[in-house]
């Protein structure tokens, strides 16, 4: 039974109830209820305090994508650092691990500082908190976008090492066999001076005596022809004047004269001086024919230890340039660059797509606007600001109350002491005006008894 506004009394008609759907869509409760899954973790990685999520649960979704991309980029510093070290420290890939994760490790909080130092930044004030947060994630990106970038193009940039490499190698071993010649004669010009080999037995030495014997063999040659051609002078006109055959300087008689054996002393004399210069000759060239040999072992010699100096100059030289390291990964890009102008324009744009990657949480933080998320967390803070000045404001109340009471009590009892002091003064006054009346009148009466009568 139901009751009307007039007082009658009526049956009472059943309201059917709203589904349970409809009842939930009507009233929503606010905060949510906690989100428990994988979502909640990586809000985590952007710094979200879940309990102010919870009262704009429809921002979940955004910053669980922020959080991913936080992550991510920690995950592509790592990588960035393993990449880096195989090419700086010889140690095996697994060492090689803990060094690049907790370098991930690094950039990933310092990117969650980024991202969480700028939530609840609202209007213009956001711009002047992201600016300096964009120049240090661009400083950070490019710390790991140049190792990615060196190792994407790895193939082209050891083909290009080893090419720079050998001819390296073949430009110092052509500068080994020119400051060393065969010759064993040491080149002492300011090029050379870092590329002396040391070699024993050289055959230089040997060379400069059978050169010298050479020159000496080819002056007496000349000398002995000088003296053959000067006998066969003498000769002709001894025989001639002996055979009384007429000429210059002939007498033109035949037989043993005068003239004729002058003329046979000379022949004999030149003789003499013939057979001293073709003795001479004969052992300058024994001399020649005994040093040939021995300066062609020699150079021999000297050549095959000539050729295995070169060869480990030249394999000091390959060891001490190690295997590929960075820096000529470095030079080796930079050189492929300047010779072609698609691997120039490809690497600055892988490069710049690397940075954009690794600033993406800061820029996807700044594109997205403030949030729902923002302005609670703005809220929030101004929130705790007030609470924090109410609170302090109360502790020092508390702190100073004892205090004040005593200073008031203090100024009670130093205006009730200044009052006691100004009543006791005037009363000192008054009494000081009535002790000078009474001399007043005593001096009065004392002239009176003595006047005459």
């Amino acid at each position: 039974m139901a009751t009307d506004l007039t007082g009658k009394s009526g049956p009472t008609i059943p309201v059917p109830a709203l589904p349970a759907d409809d009842r939930a869509e009507s009233v929503e409760s606010r905060p949510a209820l906690p989100d428990y899954g994988p979502g909640r973790w990586f809000r985590a990685c952007a710094g979200i305090k879940e309990d102010i999520m919870d009262w704009v649960p429809s921002d979940r979704s955004k910053y669980s994508g922020l959080g991913i991309i936080v992550m991510n980029t920690g995950c592509l510093a790592a990588f960035a650092m393993f990449a880096a070290l195989g090419k700086i420290v010889v140690a095996p890939a697994i060492a090689l691990v803990p060094v690049a994760l907790a370098w991930g490790w690094i950039i990933f909080s310092v990117d969650r500082w980024l991202i969480t130092s700028t939530h609840g930044m609202r209007g213009a004030s956001r711009l002047k908190v992201f600016i300096p947060r964009l120049v240090l994630a661009v400083l950070i990106a490019f710390t790991i976008a140049e190792p990615l970038t060196l190792r994407i193009f790895q193939n082209s940039l050891d083909t290009q090492v080893q090419t720079s490499r050998t001819t390296q190698l073949d430009e110092y071993q052509s500068s080994l066999e020119n400051c060393n010649p065969v010759s064993g004669q040491p080149d002492n010009s300011p090029g050379c001076s870092s590329f002396h080999v040391p070699v024993a037995n050289s055959p230089y030495g040997d060379q400069r005596k059978l050169s010298n014997a050479k020159q000496q063999a080819a002056i007496l040659q000349a000398a002995v022809d000088s003296a053959e051609t000067s006998y066969q002078q003498a000769l002709n006109r001894a025989e001639g004047e002996c055979a009384g055959t007429s000429g210059a300087g002939m007498s033109g008689q035949a037989g043993d004269g005068d003239l004729c054996k002058k003329d046979y002393a000379a022949v004999a004399a030149a003789k003499d001086r013939l057979d001293s210069e073709q003795a001479q000759l004969t052992t300058a060239d024994n001399t020649v024919d005994t040093l040939n040999p021995q300066v062609g072992s020699a150079e021999q010699v000297y050549a095959a230890q000539r050729h295995t100096a070169i060869v480990q100059a030249i394999a000091a030289r390959k060891m001490d340039l190690g295997q590929v390291g960075i820096i000529d990964e470095w030079n080796a890009l930079e050189q492929l660059s300047s010779q072609s102008a698609f691997v120039f324009f490809g690497h600055w744009l892988l490069v710049l797509v690397l940075i954009a990657l690794d600033c993406l949480p800061v820029l996807a933080k700044l594109m997205g606007g403030s949030s729902a998320y923002d302005q609670l967390i703005a809220e929030q803070v101004a929130a705790d600001k007030r609470v924090h000045a109410t609170d302090l404001q109360l502790r020092e109340a508390a702190a100073t109350a004892d205090k004040e009471v005593e200073i008031h009590l203090i100024k009670m009892r130093k205006r009730e002491r200044m009052l006691n002091e100004d009543r006791a003064e005037r009363v000192r006054s008054a009494q000081g005006e009535t002790d000078g009346l009474d001399d007043v009148r005593a001096l009065a009466a004392k002239w009176m008894r003595e006047a005459p009568a």
